[in-house]
């Protein structure tokens, strides 16, 4: 339990890492580049995190560490944390938004990561 909890804080921090990374990016050159705007980015972040969020169910529920090897859907190998830290960085509006959006889904992927393996644990214990 002891090595989740790490997965769990190194995961919070590579979320809120990339996050900050996308935000910027997608104001330096997402709107430029793409022609989208940033409703649009809102529109996929939100998919994005939500992506992510199944990614994590997943991942706890197969009890998979922080770097493992199994490759996703579209060929990518990044985790849950940092799909949902792309989502969370597209989000935010400025940066003091994008701060407090990705401490708050931080929380809500930490706490479904939490609640996860609390049920799997009770799972395995009944069986």
């Amino acid at each position: 339990m002891k090595e989740r909890r790490k997965i769990d804080l190194f995961g919070a921090m590579t979320m809120l890492v990339i996050s900050m990374v996308a935000f910027y990016l997608k104001n330096k050159l997402g709107v430029e580049m793409t022609g989208l705007s940033l409703q649009s980015f809102v529109y996929i972040g939100i998919g994005l995190f939500i992506l992510g969020l199944i990614y994590t169910i997943m991942e706890t529920k197969m009890q998979l560490p922080y770097f493992y090897g199994k490759c996703q859907s579209g060929g990518s190998n990044a985790n849950s944390f940092v799909v949902m830290g792309i989502g969370a960085g597209f989000i935010g509006s400025s940066i003091a938004s994008e701060v407090v959006i990705t401490l708050v889904l931080i929380a809500v992927a930490i706490a479904i990561r939490m609640f996860m393996d609390k049920r799997y644990k009770e799972k395995n214990e009944i069986e």
